[in-house]
């Protein structure tokens, strides 16, 4: 196996959540200090929606998938407009396969067969319409493109983050708490911590994380969840909340039937 097919390998599981906590540490240092490496899990991103969406996936990689990839709204809106656009890529082939007309044969000494580009095809798929239809394909094609710029101008990711790993603290008050401290880089766009879960006699109820956070003068802000499984759940903070000073993040968790519950302790870090 070759080095790009490791990585390759290596970016799809921490993707689908299969890691473990050494090589996922890895690829989050990674990602903060090459933008390079950076681009190819965006990428990877993109051969794993296009794979979900022609059914390429396994049985075991489609439930991760599911279970660990879609759940960040960014990644389930990238889902709905790559299927959207497949629907709408498969019903205009089909309708051009119906109206497309077969010209006579010709000798294959007289004329070299020529299999026509995708540029060809298009324009005599063009030709053969309506204006009505016309209009109606170029209406729909500006919707496509103006969702798109809509979605890569609504839901930014942070090209450049510092990392934080937090074990929850007794204490719902700071004091004699121990707080981690972390230190932003000048172009740190955002902070990704991952929240190690508690060990409990009895564990988390499975679900769905909500996690507050909550500064030193008591303002509260809700997080973005970007990840989780049975160990952790991660949260990007966007740099511009992060003013000098101490934090507490709170966890809360929900059942199938949205009842909400505090998780005892507190998260706390301080930022210098």
């Amino acid at each position: 196996m070759t080095e790009s097919t490791e990585e390759n390998n290596e970016i799809k599981q921490y993707l689908l959540g299969t890691l473990s906590p050494t090589a996922r540490q890895r690829v989050e240092e990674r990602l903060l200090i090459e933008e390079s490496f950076f681009e190819e899990v965006l990428l990877g991103e993109d051969e794993l929606i296009d794979q979900y969406i022609d059914g390429a996936l396994s049985d075991e990689n489609r439930d991760e998938f599911e279970q660990h990839f879609l759940s960040t709204p960014e990644r389930q809106r990238k889902l709905r407009f790559g299927r959207a656009l497949s629907r709408y890529i498969s019903r205009e082939s089909e309708n051009a396969a119906d109206e497309f007309i077969e010209t006579p044969h010709l000798s294959a000494a007289v004329v070299p067969p020529h299999s026509p580009t995708w540029a060809e095809q298009f324009r005599a798929f063009w030709r053969s319409q309506t204006w009505g239809l016309r209009a109606t394909f170029a209406l729909a094609l500006i919707a496509i493109i103006t969702s798109a710029l809509w979605l890569s101008r609504t839901t930014p990711s942070p090209r450049t983050f510092a990392t934080l790993a937090l074990t929850i603290s007794a204490n719902n008050r700071a004091e004699g708490a121990q707080a981690r401290k972390v230190t932003l880089p000048l172009n740190a766009d955002a902070l990704r911590v991952s929240l190690t879960l508690p060990d409990q006699p009895q564990p988390l109820p499975a679900g769905r994380y909500r996690v507050d956070l909550v500064s030193d003068n008591g303002e509260t802000n809700p997080l973005e969840i970007v990840g989780q499984d049975a160990r952790s759940v991660s949260v990007v903070i966007p740099a511009a909340q992060l003013a000098r000073g101490q934090y507490a993040l709170k966890l809360f968790t929900s059942n199938a039937g949205d009842t909400e519950q505090r998780v005892n302790g507190s998260y706390f870090f301080t930022v210098e």
